[in-house]
């Protein structure tokens, strides 16, 4: 059987994408090829490595491809999965169309509303809490995709 590609996207510098596709990975390595991809690069900064690696993750700073590499290496992919947050100020619709132009014909589009890194404020202690939950949140969207698709994700 041949593995769904999923692709997961996000604006910035791609840690929430990075996270999805970790995370995809651990529980359907045998069954899906995840790769992950930003609008934006940058390195990913360390509150996010930090919570990854709270569940035995080592999410690596470098910035994956930017969608716009990986579309013109010609990748295809089943599932193209976007995590953006208008309520941060991303400039979702801009975003949005932009990966729609790109994979639009090729690939089922879904969309995550998922809070941006970089929207956390207040203390240390309150930033990685709140850090904590966007990647809970995260591994619960990618928990409940995979499920719907009819994949076991116990390893989650």
């Amino acid at each position: 059987m041949t593995p769904l590609r999923l692709l997961f996207v996000c604006t910035h510098n791609g840690a929430r994408s990075r996270i999805a596709e970790a995370f995809a990975k651990r529980a359907a390595s045998e069954r899906v090829e995840s790769s992950s991809a930003s609008l934006e690069s940058d390195r990913i900064g360390p509150l996010a490595i930090s919570v990854m690696g709270e569940v035995g993750i080592e999410l690596s700073a470098a910035p994956p491809k930017s969608v716009f590499e990986r579309y013109k290496d010609q990748e295809r992919f089943d599932y193209v999965i976007t995590l953006c947050d208008p309520a941060s100020g991303e400039q979702t619709p801009i975003f949005l169309a932009n990966v729609d132009a790109l994979y639009d014909e090729t690939a089922q589009r879904v969309n995550w509303f998922i809070p941006n890194f970089r929207s956390l404020t207040g203390t240390e202690e309150e930033r990685k809490a709140g850090a904590r939950q966007i990647r809970d949140r995260i591994r619960t969207e990618v928990a409940t995709f995979l499920s719907q698709l009819g994949l076991d994700t116990d390893g989650i």
